[in-house]
This record gives C-alpha cells, structure tokens and sequence, in this order.
C-alpha cells in the first residue's frame, strides 16, 4: 500500500509546519479531491520553490478547482525556474496543461516566455493559441505585434476577438490598418467589436480617417454602427460633420450610433441636425436623439 492508501494528510498541520515534502506528496492523494486543493494552496502560500514541478503535474488533475488552484499557487510562488518549466508544458501532449502554461506565463510576466508564445500562436489547439495571444497582450512585448496581427486571421473567431483585445492593450499603432481590416471584413459580430474597440483603445489619430471611411461606405451597412461607436468613443472633431450625415442612414442602428456618439463629442455643430432627427420615424431612435441633443446642450452651456 502506498502513501496515498492509507495515510489521509492533515493538510493544516503540514502548512503550520512547512512541511514541503509531505505536501508535494498529498497532491497525489486520489480519495479526495479536497485535500489535493487544499495541498495547492498550502504550497502556494508556503512558496518553496521545490512545489513548482509537481504542481506543474497538478495541472493534468481531473478535478478542476484543483488545476485552478494549483496554477494560483505556481504564480505565487513566481520561481525563475517555473518559467523554464511553464514553456516546456507548453508542449506537453495534454491541451489542460498547454492551457495553463499559457495563462500562468502571461501573469509571471517573464520576458523569456514571449517566443515560445508567439510559437503557441500555431499550435493546432484553439484554446492554446487563444491564451497564448492573451498572455502576449499581458507582457507587451513589441516582439508579438505582428504574430498578433497575424491571429487577426485565424481561422477560430475566439483567436481573432482575442488577438484585437491583446493588440489593444499593446496600444502599437501599427495594428491600425489590420484592426479597420478586420472591422470591414470579418464576418464574425463580436470580433469586429473587438477590433473597434482596440481601434478606441489605441486612440492613435490615424484611425480616424479609415473609421469615417467606413461611416460613409455605402458596402460596409453591417460595421459602419461599429464605426460611429468608435468615432465617438476616440472623440476626434473631426468625425462631427460625418457623424451628422450618417443620422440620415437608412439602418436604424447606424443612426443610433451616430447619435449617441455626437452626444458625447457635444459638438455645437451637432445640436440644429440632433433637433431634426428628433422627428424620426423610429420610436428607439428618437429616444436616443433626444438624449444626445441633450448632451450636446448641456455641453455647450
């Protein structure tokens, strides 16, 4: 019989004790998924070290607040040698454990995970490549720009979302065209939102050329509402006067969107055609040019 038969671990007083290698042992005890959770956050918190490689194992657990906990206590413990270990698991032949690696590497923050993510882009598992592209965004290495650009046109809608979200948090105006891109021709709703809003979060001046563009291109009636939203959301004036045509769409939702970004523009310019747009046809529309007139207004006092 072996440890895991016939010794039930105390897991407080192993932890009130440090005892590392009796906790490192209680991983493996398979009666209970309970004391394996708690012998991740008992090592977590103790931070020796040593922990890392068996709980790395831990992360193939079938339990999954068991993996979820043993991946808290790796970051804890934040040991140099943990990254060596984590970008080695990024190829293990269990997706959970290539997963994990992912995430952890992006919340450590060590500069020597980059390439080996960047590499994990191209793994064949959808959930990899997603993660990988998070954690990418996580570091901010200009080294994963154009991998990033590159996941715009992953065939996994998750990897495109995930890559203008990464991008975003990058902030590299080299996206730019990429992002207006993807907000033109990807036929997935919410990974052109996430490329409008990487366009907002990068703010760069030089998107708002491309975004009017979009507003005013009578082929792009499915993303030009993204658009608007962005238009407003980056608050250039010069989008105003595009803005105001664009309340005269033929689709209600570009309408909308048109109106509630010059509400928060508050453009002067804006209050006379908000005033006549009050009078539209839709019921919904005119809720929400009556409240951009009133923005506009109270900005202007």
């Amino acid at each position: 019989m072996g440890f895991r038969d016939w010794f039930v671990p105390n897991v407080a007083k192993l932890k009130n004790r440090k005892d590392v290698e009796r906790l490192i042992r209680a991983l493996n005890y398979r009666k209970d998924s309970g004391i394996r959770e708690s012998a991740t956050q008992a090592l977590g918190e103790i931070g020796d070290a040593k922990a890392v490689e068996p709980l790395i194992q831990v992360l193939r657990d079938e339990d999954d607040d068991v993996r979820y906990h043993a991946a808290r206590a790796i970051v804890k413990i934040g040991d140099a040698r943990a990254v060596d270990l984590l970008i080695r698991a990024l190829g293990d032949e269990n997706g959970d454990v290539q997963v994990q690696a992912a995430k952890i590497l992006g919340e450590i923050g060590d500069a020597r995970a980059v390439d080996p993510l960047i590499q994990a882009l191209r793994d064949e598992n959808e959930d990899v490549r997603y993660h990988a592209g998070d954690s990418l965004g996580e570091l901010g290495d200009a080294r994963a720009v154009d991998p990033l650009i590159q996941a715009l046109a992953d065939k996994a809608a998750s990897v495109r979302a995930g890559a203008a979200d990464s991008l975003a948090e990058m902030g590299n105006a080299r996206a730019i065209e990429p992002l207006m891109q993807v907000l033109r021709e990807d036929d997935t709703g919410n990974v052109r939102d996430r490329a409008a809003w990487a366009l907002v979060k990068i703010g760069d001046p030089r998107a708002v050329g491309p975004l009017i563009q979009v507003l005013t291109d009578d082929d792009t009636r499915n993303v030009r509402d993204q658009a608007a939203w962005a238009l407003g959301k980056i608050g250039d004036a010069r989008a105003v006067d595009p803005l105001i045509q664009a309340l005269r769409d033929g689709d209600k939702n570009v309408r909308i969107q048109a109106a509630k970004a010059l509400g928060e523009i508050g453009d002067a310019k804006a209050v006379d055609p908000l005033n006549q747009a009050v009078k539209d046809e839709n019921g919904w529309v005119r809720m929400h040019m009556g409240t951009a007139l009133r923005e506009c207004q109270e900005k202007r006092r």
